[in-house]
């Protein structure tokens, strides 16, 4: 049995750590001022009489520490873990493959500081900037002190044993991406078991803060403005009315709003935080509102390739992290009985092979990759996966699901992804009996089906559902159930009414 010595046993995983620690404060601050602005914002929503969402149920937790604190995750392994990983890769190729040469040294600076320029192209961002200048030097400057002259000459072997699982478990998992691949994921892999189930409750109810924090003001579900020196009272009206079709809310007080609008002459002048963006003549935005407003939001827009690369860590950041999280709790388990050569080797293989074991596993239930003859017949199958490829058939062929004798089995489907397909399913169907079946899923225990009842109600253009809709707005707890209920408002032609 090796001697464990934690003074001399060494794993990147704590410099990994260290960085993640950086992001994770950042984050947490990121989230609680813009949960503070939206705050601000929902208050002054509902003080006008609009429908809010958030609504006040919801309201109170943006004023909180947690929710800031779990949403700033969604930043930490995301946008924190690539930053962090990126330092370490470059630090770690600095040292090994050109020897601290500083030419390669002044390149890897050069992209940094490319990359400072390329997230404040709009103007400054302020967290963008923040998370590139305090994570990456404190990273490679740890990973350099980190590697030891014993480490650079060490067989080329050894360096390349503990990485070779990282490419390979990509390029496997790379074959499965397709349209369906993050719903597959969700239904093999969350909704299948209770930690999954726990998981993903977890996300649903923490994602939609740090959403917030750098989504467009075109992304955003509700947006609010005031107008000012609009003289006359019938153009004033019609301007509110074209407003308010786009979502953006009129507010008379003087509270912070997303965009304000002052008439000059003919002309309409756009401005955010006291800065002119454009201007536009009043009857070309009142012939067409939708495109000057779009134009709008894309100049303010500072996050726009900050959400790019917060996208991309987390397609490639989030899985590396969790790889190396991994291995450094088999090494160290390992160590306890190994030399760290050894447990350094035996975590690459088990994290190797338990990689594997799950995709095996993903792939042999995906749902999309059954072919189904008889659509009757794979409703009644005992396996879940042959049921949900049924259901999909049966969206993608558009048939009515009320003609299948499996309909009143489904309605009490005890798998929450058999019922998110079948709810989704029933945005086709036109039989009344169906639609007074989907409204009793906007109560369903899953957030899951119960977003997508609210759609599939959006979908069917019945405007018997508004009402319904709007009472389960104002009454749920659900912020990200809330979201897709709006959204389905806005499907069946609803819009915001209550004038300032």
């Amino acid at each position: 049995m090796s001697k464990f010595n934690p003074s001399k046993t060494y794993h990147p995983a704590g410099i990994l750590f260290c960085g993640l620690l950086i992001a994770q404060i950042l984050a947490t601050i990121q989230v609680y001022l813009s949960n503070t602005d939206l705050y601000t914002t929902v208050s002054a929503v509902n003080a006008a009489g609009y429908l809010a969402v958030p609504n006040e149920k919801v309201m109170g937790s943006l004023q909180n520490f947690w929710p800031a604190f779990w949403g700033g995750l969604f930043f930490t392994c995301s946008i924190g873990a690539g930053i962090c990983l990126g330092s370490m890769a470059a630090a770690w190729i600095w040292i090994r493959f050109f020897s601290r040469n500083k030419f390669v040294l002044f390149v890897f600076l050069s992209i940094w500081g490319g990359t400072l320029l390329i997230v404040n192209t709009q103007g400054l961002a302020l967290f963008p900037t923040l998370y590139f200048l305090m994570i990456t030097p404190v990273l490679f400057m740890l990973t350099a002190k980190g590697v030891t002259p014993a480490d650079i000459q060490s067989t080329r072997r050894r360096r390349w044993i503990n990485l070779i699982p990282i490419p390979i478990l990509a390029l496997l998992w790379f074959t499965q991406f397709d349209n369906e691949t993050f719903l597959d994921l969700r239904d093999n892999l969350l909704l299948s078991n209770y930690f999954g189930k726990k998981f993903s409750n977890f996300y649903y109810s923490y994602t939609l803060y740090p959403a917030e924090a750098f989504k467009s003001l075109d992304q955003k579900l509700i947006r609010t403005c005031r107008l000012e020196n609009i003289q006359n009272r019938s153009l004033k009206l019609k301007l509110i009315s074209r407003l308010l079709a786009n979502d953006y809310l009129p507010l008379t007080d003087p509270a912070r709003v997303d965009l304000i609008i002052i008439q000059k002459a003919d002309r309409l002048i756009f401005r955010h935080n006291g800065r002119r963006i454009f201007q536009v003549k009043v009857n070309q935005f009142l012939s067409d509102s939708k495109k000057p407003l779009q134009r709008y939001a894309e100049e303010i827009d500072r996050n726009g390739a900050f959400r790019q690369l917060t996208y991309l860590s987390l397609w490639f950041g989030f899985p590396v992290l969790i790889y190396f999280i991994l291995h450094a709790v088999l090494f160290y388990l390992a160590v306890i009985f190994l030399d760290q050569k050894t447990a350094a080797l035996t975590a690459s293989i088990m994290c190797l092979l338990m990689g594997l074991i799950v995709l095996v596993y993903f792939q042999s239930n995906r749902s999309s990759n059954i072919e189904i003859k008889n659509v009757s017949e794979a409703l009644q199958s005992e396996k879940l996966s042959t049921r949900l490829a049924a259901l999909k058939t049966i969206r993608q062929k558009k048939l009515e699901i009320a003609e299948f004798r499996e309909y009143p089995l489904l309605l009490k489907s005890r798998h929450p992804q058999e019922r998110y397909w079948f709810v989704r399913i029933m945005a086709l169907s036109r039989r009344p009996r169906t639609f007074n079946d989907l409204l009793k899923f906007i109560n369903d225990e899953n957030t899951n089906v119960r977003s997508m009842a609210f759609y599939s109600l959006g979908q069917r253009k019945n405007r018997r559902a508004v009402r319904p809709i709007i009472e389960k707005i104002n009454s749920s707890d659900d912020w990200y159930a809330q979201m897709y209920a709006y959204q389905a408002l806005r499907s069946l032609g609803w819009k915001q009414t209550k004038l300032p």
